[in-house]
């Protein structure tokens, strides 16, 4: 009898085993269709000779077992996915909302994309006509997300669409760090500031807030405050003031380069600027005269490809 009971349970936990190892099996091969980037992503996008930029995007699909089909896969604008972002984070401030980088102003390579069959990834390239863009200074997102696939289930949300917070590069954009000291010109009263960011607009042209000013610190006046910084083929600096509005008075912006080779990999060169900055402008809340000066400083990697001419220091 005990013998009758040993096999039963042995027989019972072999099916339970077997149940378990289906429902993994099962789980293993549930394959969907997804973008690698997905959510909310800082998306940098380099800004060429002609004015505009490319944002490469990869789709692949999922699952631990060789991919046997085609599967194609199409991408839309997805403002809604964006303006509950907006909501979620900002609620009725509807001045800091972010906006959608307007649909004139990019298209896609291809009406769509095929993960053929053995692979598991294909590339979208979305290209940004910036001479198209009528307010370079925002801070735009492009919302994307897989609108069809074919072969494949469409991933959850949470994997197939992308809010995409673009933000254009050039060889002189970035934040520098130091330190910066601007001063009420009245009273002689100054506050220290901290990095300079430049946010590029064109191959060789920035822009920056005057002053302290920042988007976080004073995020319903800073646009006031938008400073454009140019540089000519030789690197030298004009500063001026789209809006007309801030008296700007410059008084010295310079630009210093230094390259060394990189300790490991000869691709690369360090590349090191100092930016020297001092000019005098209006707060136009409260007409107050104000006087920045600072020097700030960017350390990056540049590959040596884009950078032909320069003179390397000796080590």
């Amino acid at each position: 009898m005990k013998k009758l009971i040993n096999i039963a349970l042995l027989f019972l936990i072999t099916i339970g085993g077997t149940s378990c190892q289906d429902e993994l099996k099962d789980e293993l091969f549930q394959k969907y269709s997804y973008l690698n980037q997905n959510g909310w992503k800082e998306c940098e996008v380099k800004i060429l000779d002609d004015n505009t930029g490319v944002l490469l995007l990869d789709m692949g699909v999922n699952g631990t077992s060789v991919n046997n089909k085609d599967i194609v896969i199409s991408l839309t604008n997805d403002p809604d996915t964006l303006e509950a972002y907006n909501f979620d984070r900002y609620k009725f401030q509807t001045e800091m909302y972010f906006p959608e980088l307007p649909t004139n102003c990019y298209t896609f390579d291809k009406e769509s994309y095929t993960i053929p069959a053995g692979e598991f990834k294909t590339t979208a390239s979305v290209h940004i006509d910036l001479n198209q863009i009528e307010n370079i200074y925002e801070n735009y997102v492009l919302p994307i997300k897989i609108s069809s696939s074919t072969g494949e289930l469409i991933g959850p949300g949470k994997y197939s669409k992308l809010l995409a917070n673009i933000k254009f590069t050039n060889k002189f954009s970035g934040t520098y760090s130091g330190n910066g000291k601007m001063t009420i010109e009245a009273t002689g009263q100054n506050t220290a500031t901290g990095a300079a960011i430049l946010y590029a607009i064109s191959q060789n042209s920035c822009f920056m807030y005057a002053g302290n000013v920042t988007s976080e610190t004073d995020p319903a006046t800073y646009k006031k405050y938008i400073l454009n910084v140019s540089f000519n083929e030789n690197e030298k600096i004009t500063i001026t003031d789209p809006s007309g509005k801030l008296g700007l008075e410059p008084v010295k912006a310079t630009i210093t380069r230094k390259y060394e080779n990189h300790a490991t990999d000869t691709r690369y060169y360090i590349e090191t600027s100092i930016l020297d900055l001092k000019y005098k402008y209006k707060n136009p809340l409260d007409n107050r005269k104000l006087i920045f000066e600072g020097t700030h400083t960017l350390i990056r990697n540049v590959l040596k490809s884009e950078y032909p001419n320069v003179v390397v220091d000796k080590e």
